[in-house]
Parts: structure tokens; C-alpha cells; sequence
């Protein structure tokens, strides 16, 4: 599992700009970008520990506050979470896990908000969702600054020396409403409704190929697009795929594409998969459209890239190619291709920000903000 060493958000209570944060792992400092076309660097911070010492080995990070502050994991102490003052660049708090069960040390692997967009509002609670203990255990986080409370909820176990022996989890991410979506290493991509309050999974949509490397979902639940190393995919949930107790039919899943005519007239750009620790691809996002509180948003575009290629795919376009799949129309393609776009250099991370906004991390640590 790769941690999130880029995140983006806006800034400040008018939400009109953006910024972004890139961890730099094992030189122990967050750099942070403005959302402009040229990424203006606004300066670095080390990253000091309640004790006081520098933490040389920063890991993942999610802005919150609307970006006045940060979430950030250290490898050197991957059993806790620090809250990281954006200004200062001091650590606030170090929110420790309380164990469910005796002798376990849970070691966080990812955090992402338990509702989508939720990092973009002013608020001093903290909702998470996380997968630890190298992809066994998903579990929630619940934390109000204001009251020092920390309390861990013990959520899903996928124990893999226990009871799951075929796969752990990958990835995951949220809709607004809280609920969940989870991929796994077997190719799996599982729906949790927002009680999760046992192991069984609303609807797992399976029978594709593994790892699931990245996964995001439409802030309603209406999509979900993932990678595998190879592929991209695209589906299509009902409200009763992500509801227990009910028995809807699995959606369709459509694969996004790269026309044969790019794929030769860029090939020279495109990764290669044993230079990746991903595969062929880097995760895959939706538009941040959404987060607006707005009646009628839809998300607009699918974004991925593959070395120095851009590829995107639309939204509408491919949802009516997903219900003619779904629908059994005959002749219906189970491929949907997207419009290649090439950039100076290599992406090995990116964020989906705003309205149109994707913060792109290149190599030698350049970060750019990019417009669709």
C-alpha cells in the first residue's frame, strides 16, 4: 500500500483559493504549493513531535480545516496520527489508537475523511476512516479537538492469518453520506453501507483482475472508477448495492481506455510497468465539482495518468455507455475511451481539487496545478 504524500484543498473560509501539501518522507519536511498554474512554492515546515524532536520519516498526509491543519503519519510511529498546525507547523495532538483487543498494536496505513469533502469545511472534529495493520483491519476514528477525545471504533477485521486468507484491503474512499468503498488484493471492490457494523459487505463487485491499486466514488454513490496495475474501471451502483438486506443484481463494469491511435502516437510517454511501484497507472479521481453544497452537481470528469500521460475520461459519456453495457443492448462496447493529454514530465501523484482543478506532483518534487 502507498501512502498519500500529496494533498490539496482550499484555503480559508471563502474556499476561492487552493493549496497543496507534499510530504517528502524520509528528509522529514512538508513543502506547500499554491493552487496557481505555476505551483508557487509557499515554503516548507519541518515536522516536530510532541517531544519536541524533528520526525524524519513523515508519511501519509490529508489537509482538514480547510487547510489550517494537517493529518499527517510517521513511519518511525505508524500506531498514531498527528495533528499538524499548518501555520506554526507544530503538532498539536498525537491521536493514539485505543486497541479493541489485547496486545495489538494497530499500525495505520491510510486515512481518508469518513465524509467526502468533509477536510474542506471549518470544524474541529475529526471523522476518519483508515485501513491498518498492512490492509487486515479497517477501522473509523472519531476525534473533537476542542474536548481531547479520541475515540477508535473497532469496525471491519479482515484478518488475513485468520479468517480472510485470499485477500486484505488496498484502498478505500467515501461518499458524502458516509458510505464506504473498499478494493482488495484479490480484485474485489467492496460497498459498505454507513451502520458497518459487521464484516459483510453490502455488494462486492468481483471477478476482475488484482490488486485494486486506487479507488474513488461520486460524492452521491452513484459511481465508482479504480485501478488495477493494467486496467481502469468504471461501474455504476444502485441505492440497493450499497443498502444490506438487499438483493439487487452486481452493476456492469466498464473499462476506460486509451484509444490504439495514442497509445502508439504517445508511447514513448506513457509508464512502464516495472518502473512503477503502481503499474501502468497512478489513482484514479473524480472532479472535486461536488464538494459545492449545490443542488444538480454531478461530477464532470475521470482523471488518471500513466508516466507523462494525462488521460480523462467524461463522466456523462461514460454512463451512457456503462447503461448500454448494463442493459444489455446488443453490440454494446465493454470499453469507453478517454482523450490522452501529454506533460512535461512524469506524474507520480495527483489531486482533484474545486471545480476544475488537478494538483499534479512531477518529479524532483515540482508540483502543478492543471485545469480541465
Amino acid at each position: 500500500m502507498s501512502p498519500q504524500v500529496l494533498d490539496a484543498g482550499p484555503r480559508g473560509a471563502s474556499n476561492l483559493e487552493a493549496m497543496s501539501v507534499l510530504s517528502t518522507g524520509k528528509k522529514g519536511k512538508i513543502c506547500f504549493f499554491k493552487g496557481d498554474d505555476a505551483g508557487t512554492s509557499l515554503g516548507s515546515h519541518d515536522v516536530f513531535g510532541l517531544d519536541g524532536k524533528v520526525v524524519k520519516d513523515v508519511g501519509m498526509v490529508q489537509t482538514w480545516n480547510q487547510c489550517e491543519q494537517m493529518l499527517l503519519t510517521s513511519n518511525s510511529n505508524p500506531h498514531s496520527i498527528m495533528l499538524f498546525e499548518t501555520e506554526t507547523g507544530q503538532t498539536k495532538a498525537e491521536l493514539s489508537l485505543r486497541r479493541e483487543r489485547r496486545n495489538w498494536d494497530l499500525r495505520v496505513d491510510s486515512i481518508t475523511p469518513m465524509q467526502k469533502f468533509e477536510q474542506y469545511k471549518q470544524s474541529q472534529e475529526f471523522q476518519l476512516f483508515g485501513i491498518g495493520d498492512n490492509g487486515k483491519t479497517v477501522f473509523s476514528m472519531n476525534h473533537d479537538s476542542r474536548m481531547g477525545e479520541n475515540v477508535e471504533e473497532f469496525v471491519i477485521s479482515a484478518d488475513s492469518c485468520r479468517k480472510y486468507k485470499s485477500y486484505t484491503f488496498t484502498c478505500h474512499a467515501q461518499t458524502k453520506g458516509g458510505y464506504l468503498v473498499l478494493g482488495r488484493t484479490d480484485g474485489g471492490v467492496a460497498l459498505y453501507d454507513a451502520i458497518m457494523k459487521s464484516e459483510n459487505a453490502s455488494c462486492v463487485i468481483d471477478g476482475y483482475p488484482g490488486p485494486v491499486n486506487s479507488i474513488d466514488v461520486a460524492a452521491n454513490g452513484s459511481m465508482i472508477a479504480w485501478t488495477t496495475p493494467n486496467f481502469v474501471f468504471f461501474t455504476c451502483p444502485s441505492p440497493e448495492n450499497w443498502e444490506k438486506g438487499h438483493k439487487a443484481p452486481k452493476p456492469k463494469v466498464l473499462k476506460l481506455c486509451i484509444r490504439p491511435e495514442d497509445q502508439t502516437a504517445h508511447e514513448d510517454s506513457f509508464a512502464l510497468e516495472e518502473e512503477t511501484v503502481r503499474g501502468f497507472w497512478q489513482p484514479v479521481k473524480f472532479d472535486a465539482a461536488t464538494a459545492k453544497d449545490e443542488d444538480g452537481l454531478m461530477e464532470r470528469e475521470i482523471i488518471s495518468y500513466s508516466g507523462k500521460v494525462q488521460m480523462r475520461w467524461n463522466v456523462r459519456q461514460a454512463k451512457a455507455a456503462w447503461q448500454a453495457l448494463n442493459d444489455g443492448e446488443p453490440d454494446a462496447p465493454a470499453v469507453f475511451f478517454g482523450a490522452a493529454h501529454v506533460l512535461e514530465n512524469n506524474v507520480f501523484r495527483h489531486m482533484t481539487v474545486m471545480d476544475d482543478l488537478d494538483i499534479v506532483a512531477l518529479e524532483g518534487e515540482i508540483v502543478r496545478s492543471l485545469h480541465f
